[in-house]
């Protein structure tokens, strides 16, 4: 579990510090979401039954705010919406760097909280699942760009 807090530790700084003085923050960050994929598919863990207090509500517009600081060349860009279809049946979407990465801290963020305030079989729980039904695609998503970016 140090590791993993580590990790959030580390990508979640990228949305509450304007300003993380790093040298190469595109290549810090992809080295932070595959540890933070490698986490998610090789976790274990057991359900914990206690009911909690739900985290608070992290604010969208200020990890906004600070993510555009740290990485004021992310945009836009189109990716396929469903990769198991064929030309010429393949639909464009619209994906955004920003914003996966906003998901993907606003869930890591959720993780750290859980680990300070409930239980570490809570914390563990609520990553797989935030990660199983919301930021897997997300950090997917945005890792795929950001390799496409050096091409």
């Amino acid at each position: 579990m140090s590791k993993l807090r580590e990790l959030i530790d580390k990508i979640t700084e990228f949305g509450i510090n304007p300003k993380v003085d790093l040298i190469d923050k595109i290549d810090v960050l992809k080295k932070l979401l595959v540890g933070i994929y490698s986490e998610f598919l090789n976790l274990e863990f057991e359900f914990d039954e206690t009911d909690y207090n739900e985290e608070p509500d992290f604010d969208y517009n200020e990890i906004k705010k600070n993510v555009k600081s740290n990485f004021p060349d992310f945009d836009w860009y189109s990716m396929v919406l469903d990769s198991n279809k064929m030309e010429p049946d393949v639909e464009i979407g619209i994906g955004d760097e920003i914003d996966d990465l906003i998901d993907i801290i606003k869930d890591l963020l959720a993780v750290k909280w859980r680990m300070e305030n409930t239980s570490e079989k809570d914390a563990l729980w609520h990553f797989e699942l935030s990660m199983r039904t919301h930021s897997e695609q997300h950090l997917v998503d945005l890792l795929k760009r950001l390799k496409e970016r050096n091409e």
